[in-house]
C-alpha cells in the first residue's frame, strides 16, 4: 500500500510523465523536502500546500504523472515546478498520494472537497506575549479569536485560552 507519510528525505524517487510529448518518460531524483509550500495557490482563503519536493526532472507534460518509491509503490502526482524558464531547473514538486487519495473520495462520496476548520486564530506565545499576559510558560499557543458560529466556540473555547495539546476526546 502506497503511503506518502512514509516518503523520507534523501529518499529515490521516479517521476513518470510525458514531458514535451515524449511518451512514458521516467527520471529519477531524490526527495529533498516533505510538506513543501511554494505558494502556487495565492488566490485561496486558505490554501493546502504540502508537496513532496524532488529534483527529478519534471518538465511540462509530467503534470498529472506518478512519482514513485524504488518499489513502484505510488506516493504523488507530479504537479509543479520552480522555474524562471517554463522548464525544469532543479526542483520539481508532487501532491502526497494521501492527499490525492482523500480528494479523489470526497469527490465521489460529496461532490467537492471536505475539510475541517477549528474555527480559531491563533499566536505563538513568545516572550512579548507571556510579559504582556503574565505567562510564566512559553508553550502552546494563544487563541487571539473566534470564528463566529465555528466548532472551536461551539466547544467552548474562549478568546485567550492557550492550547497546549491536540488529541482525541473520547
Amino acid at each position: 500500500v502506497s503511503q506518502s507519510r512514509y516518503v523520507k528525505v534523501g529518499e529515490w524517487v521516479l517521476a513518470v510523465g510525458n514531458p514535451f510529448n515524449l511518451t512514458s518518460t521516467v527520471t529519477a531524483g531524490i526527495v529533498s523536502a516533505k510538506a513543501r509550500n511554494i505558494s502556487i495557490l495565492p488566490d485561496q482563503q486558505f490554501p493546502i500546500e504540502s508537496f513532496i519536493q524532488t529534483d527529478a526532472a519534471v518538465n511540462p507534460g509530467n503534470s498529472g504523472g506518478a512519482l514513485v518509491d524504488t518499489e513502484g509503490s505510488l506516493i504523488g502526482i507530479n504537479t509543479a515546478i520552480a522555474s524562471s524558464t517554463g522548464s525544469y531547473s532543479g526542483y520539481s514538486f508532487a501532491i502526497p498520494v494521501n492527499i490525492v487519495r482523500k480528494v479523489v473520495s470526497d469527490l465521489i462520496e460529496y461532490g467537492k472537497v471536505q475539510r475541517a476548520f477549528i474555527g480559531v486564530s491563533i499566536r505563538d506565545i513568545d516572550s512579548k506575549l507571556a510579559e504582556e499576559k503574565g505567562f510564566k510558560k512559553l508553550n502552546g499557543v494563544y487563541v487571539a479569536g473566534l470564528t463566529e458560529g465555528g466548532a472551536a466556540e461551539s466547544a467552548g473555547m474562549e478568546e485567550g485560552d492557550i492550547i497546549t495539546m491536540v488529541g482525541v476526546v473520547s
